[in-house]
């Protein structure tokens, strides 16, 4: 009777402590039609009601905030491009006042000669240009200079002859023109002028004695577009030539620096 009456203390016992534990196992399930809350959310709870309202980051306020710095930018490009709102004359990058594409180009020019092998002396001519497109050009440069040898007096003095004869020079030269700055310049509050910065390169002929091949040329430049169909041109070019002076030949340069006006056409 006593192990009879233990082993059915000891069953009552297992019982019991089985049915606590099912009690406490159901007890911390959630249930099954409810909602996992977010464990990586701030301030995240099971019975949190307000998820459903809040509003999504990168949602309508988003769009407000997106729209409002593109209405910004558009309107600084504006402003960059057309000056201020309030009538402010600064300006930012603007459209070229005029276009030299397909137009002819027709110059007076004058300027310093200074020869290498020779006196330095003026010249004067003209030119005319042909851009097939905004960058680059054709020109045909024509140009005439007084030729004179700057010790002709003392060796005739010495010898009693005459060496070298004073007499004039004509220069054709074709060359490429190429603009790859335009620029404004500012001469006033109201007044700004366009213009463009060039480089040009070119080879043709000097016709005189002491010449004796091609001569090739260099040089750089500007225009600044005064009116409509009228520019100021200026540039620095080096004629480089082979000359004979004296019986001595070699390669001179001979540094050109002309100004002059341009009539634009068609």
């Amino acid at each position: 009777m006593p192990l009879l009456r233990a082993s059915f203390v000891l069953g009552s016992a297992l019982l019991i402590g089985s049915g606590i534990g099912n009690a406490r196992l159901a007890q911390a399930a959630p249930a099954a039609d409810t909602p996992l809350s977010n464990p990586f959310q701030s301030g995240a709870s099971d019975d949190d009601d307000g998820d459903d309202t809040a509003p999504a980051p990168g949602g309508e306020g988003g769009d407000e905030d997106e729209g409002g710095a593109d209405a910004d930018s558009a309107l600084h490009a504006l402003t960059c491009l057309d000056g201020d709102a309030t009538g402010g004359r600064r300006k930012g990058v603007q459209r070229r006042d005029f276009l030299k594409r397909h137009r002819f180009e027709l110059s007076g020019v004058g300027g310093f000669y200074a020869s290498d092998a020779l006196s330095s002396t003026y010249s004067y001519g003209g030119a005319l240009a042909f851009y097939p497109s905004e960058d680059f050009g054709l020109e045909v440069l024509v140009t005439r200079s007084p030729v004179q040898f700057r010790l002709e007096e003392p060796f005739n003095a010495f010898t009693k002859e005459e060496h070298f004869v004073a007499s004039n020079a004509w220069q054709g030269i074709a060359s490429m023109l190429w603009s790859p700055i335009h620029a404004k310049f500012k001469f006033s509050e109201q007044t700004i002028v366009h213009g463009d910065v060039f480089a040009v390169a070119g080879a043709g002929r000097t016709f005189h004695d002491s010449v004796m091949g091609l001569t090739w040329e260099a040089g750089a430049g500007f225009k600044l577009y005064l009116a409509r169909h009228v520019a100021f041109r200026f540039d620095v070019r080096d004629f480089l030539l082979p000359q004979e002076v004296l019986g001595r030949g070699r390669i001179t340069n001979n540094v050109t620096a002309l100004g002059g006006l341009s009539v634009w056409v068609l």
